[in-house]
């Protein structure tokens, strides 16, 4: 491009550049050092090509993140002259992301998750698949050397949030949908000095966690393993040549071949060369700058610098916020210790049906650390309307947000979303989110009701994040698509392995190459997805069809507990599709045991899970526990079997069975059946409320050795049990309504005795 192109701004008022002050030529220069940056830059420079990675954010040393916690001030905002978040209003949503050398990692919750391999149906190529990833998220594993949180080492457990969190799904029944994740931290073995540094994988000296809460506002302690400290170590040790405090702010194809990548140098730049402009050609172009940045930036370069025109017609779809919510709970009679431990240490799975579509979303317990707390309360206050209109005391709260003075829990929720938002550029140059809530609506709806289920249970207050509860704005630190994936232009802006279509040697290796929402903690997917790309580019950048990274020889599978927690979780969802009902039936009567009339008297609680599994079955079979008396032979021995409601065959009403050993430990088999007698309408209710009960040894024939009687439920006892139908469901709402399904279909079977 000559220098009479188009003058190159960043997009903000007043951004417009000096005269270029410095020109260089690469093989290939990366744009942004988070997870797609850090791994592009990593491999590049280790497949032996000369790499420039260009970096807006400074570098952030253990001990120089800002804890200035009534002070907005440079150091917390990237708005202020280059500070660590990125708060960018979306019109449609508010966007959080770090800014500096990592990128995200710099603040991220350190969580390493893999999607379950239904998360790639149906948005994602073939290709994708759990199975085709997996070497590569084992790789990105290794690399971050990740593991599941160990005890505090101050007192030897983990925090009491974890506890806390693991108690409340075990009284949900939900305990196998919970696991503590893989996390990129460095714990201290037992025993050992967390102060002490010890080198990592890659030779880089770093202490071990001390619980501090303090993850997503940088770790001072220097425990968190981000990328400063793995990809884009092993980058600069591999040669590749990093430019931080650069902002890159165009690009444009240059003859014969490659890009010129245009970026303005912020005061904070590393080298500090004079301010200006820099410009660096190279052959290929990685943009790894997020999101929202990398879909900003092909925007601009297509619609308003006109320097790739030729892009997709698609470009900014598929945006997405990962599902993610924010609640905080408050005043909670369970001690949590909020700000003890990493930031996240559990994850809960909730899978569920709903209107006959699959919701899924996950839970994690958030640490929120006092500096935070007390600088949100700081941000907010500035928002509330009141204060700006001097109605209140400048330090007035919103209602609804978080108290820093109290102990406060966050949060943390995230699922597959609709995936169909879109990224435009408003009159400045800068992206909107185009972004329907009612297409979320329902996962929005469940993932605020969970907060509202975890505070009864503790006994504590839930609020959601104001902006939600006040402007319906969601809250993403999770950005993803915007560069979706096709076969050609038509379809896609770029082709499965993130090349554009068009533009040759130019790649998109970020979070706005994901299809759709991962619905869990997209950082190791991001990883994974750039490992297996670069892989890809090098190979046809160098002509060998067999390059690999140096460290495949090394790695070895790592566990990743969400898959177990996934699984169950979707039988049990399967199993309980479309609700259920619970309920309790007690009758009493006679049996004849070796000719003597004997009291008998049986008692069970009945559960349908899911009403769509119980009608396609024939049998419509309940499940049933409870305790059977039969006096002198059966002491009130516990029970567990089933019975079938109104079976499509036969003329029974009702058909019990069930396995138990007698008094002398014999195993029996019991057996009843409630008869229909049709063409009767006055023996309904006898029919209905009388069993015919038969106990005889479970290793012997039928006829042999068989003790019968009968067993009815009285007049009161039928009130009672219409009154203990309960729904099981995940609203009141859903629960009445399965209460009203239940007595619809059982009127239903009752009416065939009299057809």
């Amino acid at each position: 491009m000559s220098e009479s192109g188009p003058k190159w701004t960043t997009g903000r008022p007043g951004g417009q550049t000096d005269r270029v002050r410095q020109r260089e030529r690469f093989d290939a220069v990366v744009v942004g050092s988070g997870f797609g940056g850090a791994v592009a830059g990593a491999r590049l420079a280790q497949a032996g090509l000369r790499v420039a990675i260009i970096e807006r954010g400074r570098r952030w040393q253990a001990g120089s993140f800002p804890r200035n916690e009534h002070d907005l001030g440079d150091d917390w905002l990237w708005a202020k002259r280059g500070g660590l978040y990125d708060i960018r209003w979306l019109d449609r949503m508010v966007s959080v992301q770090g800014a500096g050398w990592g990128g995200g990692s710099l603040v991220y919750a350190n969580v390493f998750a893999r999607p379950a391999d239904e998360t790639f149906r149906p948005h994602w190529p073939a290709s994708y698949t759990r199975a085709a990833l997996d070497p590569y998220f084992d790789m990105v594993a290794h690399m971050l050397e990740v593991r599941p949180i160990t005890p505090d080492p101050s007192t030897g457990r983990v925090p009491a949030r974890t506890t806390a969190m693991e108690d409340l799904v075990a009284h949900l029944d939900l305990a196998s949908g919970t696991v503590r994740p893989n996390l990129a931290i460095r714990f201290a073995d037992a025993g050992a000095d967390p102060a002490v540094p010890v080198a990592n994988r890659h030779g880089i000296e770093q202490r071990a966690c001390t619980f501090v809460g303090e993850c997503v506002i940088g770790c001072n302690q220097g425990a968190k393993r981000s990328l400063d400290v793995n990809y884009l170590a092993v980058a600069e040790r591999s040669g590749a040549v990093a430019y931080t405090g650069t902002e890159v702010v165009g690009l444009a194809p240059v003859d014969p071949g490659g890009y010129r990548v245009s970026a303005i140098r912020h005061p904070h730049a590393d080298p500090p060369v004079d301010a200006g402009r820099l410009e660096v050609d190279a052959d290929a172009v990685f943009l790894a700058a997020g999101a929202v940045g990398t879909t900003e930036l092909l925007l601009r370069a297509r619609d308003v610098q006109g320097t790739l025109p030729a892009l997709s017609a698609r470009l900014g779809e598929g945006f997405s916020g990962n599902g993610d919510f924010l609640s905080f709970i408050s005043r909670s009679r369970t001690p949590l210790e909020p700000d003890r431990g990493p930031t996240i240490t559990t994850t809960s799975i909730v899978d569920f049906d709903e209107a006959g579509r699959q919701l899924w979303f996950q839970v994690q317990d958030g640490a929120f650390p006092a500096v935070l707390a007390r600088l949100v309360g700081n941000v907010m206050s500035r928002m509330n309307p009141a204060t700006r209109f001097g109605t209140r005391a400048p330090r007035s709260r919103l209602p609804g947000m978080p108290e820093p003075h109290r102990s406060v829990m966050a949060l943390l929720l995230m699922g597959r979303d609709a995936s169909a938002g879109r990224l435009t550029l408003d009159h400045r140059g800068e992206a909107v989110a185009g972004w329907d809530n009612r297409a979320n609506a329902r996962l929005y709806r469940a993932e605020a009701l969970v907060g509202r289920v975890v505070a009864r249970v503790f006994g504590a207050r839930a609020r959601s994040a104001p902006t939600w509860t006040y402007l319906r704005r969601a809250i993403t630190v999770h950005n993803l698509g915007g560069v979706p994936m096709g076969d050609d232009a038509a379809s896609g802006v770029i082709d499965e392995y993130g090349h554009v279509h068009g533009y040759p040697g130019l790649y998109v290796v970020d979070g706005a190459a994901v299809p759709s929402a991962t619905g869990v903690n997209p950082s190791a997917s991001i990883a994974a997805m750039a490992e297996r790309n670069i892989e890809h580019a090098i190979r046809r950048m160098t002509g060998d069809p067999t390059w690999q990274a140096p460290e495949t020889p090394h790695v070895v599978p790592t566990p990743a507990p969400e898959d177990e927690a996934t699984a169950l979780m979707s039988q049990r969802r399967r199993a309980r599709s479309g609700d259920g009902v619970r309920f309790r039936e007690r009758m009493s009567g006679y049996l004849i045991v070796a000719g003597r009339r004997v009291p008998a008297r049986l008692e069970l609680e009945a559960s349908i899970p899911g009403w769509r599994p119980f009608l396609d079955d024939a049998r419509h079979t309940v499940r049933v526990e409870g305790t059977l008396h039969v006096e002198g032979r059966i002491t009130r021995r516990p029970v567990v079997g089933d019975l079938d409601l109104f079976p499509d065959s036969g003329e029974a009403a009702m058909r019990y069975r069930f396995d138990l050993d007698d008094d002398d430990g014999m195993p029996i088999a019991v057996t009843g059946v409630k008869v229909q007698h049709r063409w009767n309408p006055l023996a309904l209710w006898h029919d209905l409320t009388t069993l015919r009960i038969e106990i005889r040894p479970s290793d012997v024939g039928p006829g042999v050795g068989v003790d019968r009687g009968i067993l009815r439920i009285p007049t009161a006892g039928v009130f009672r049990l219409i009154g203990s139908i309960r729904g099981d469901a995940f609203t009141s709402a859903k629960r009445n309504a399965a209460v009203i399904r239940f007595l619809g279909y059982f009127a239903r079977g009752a009416s065939r005795g009299l057809l």
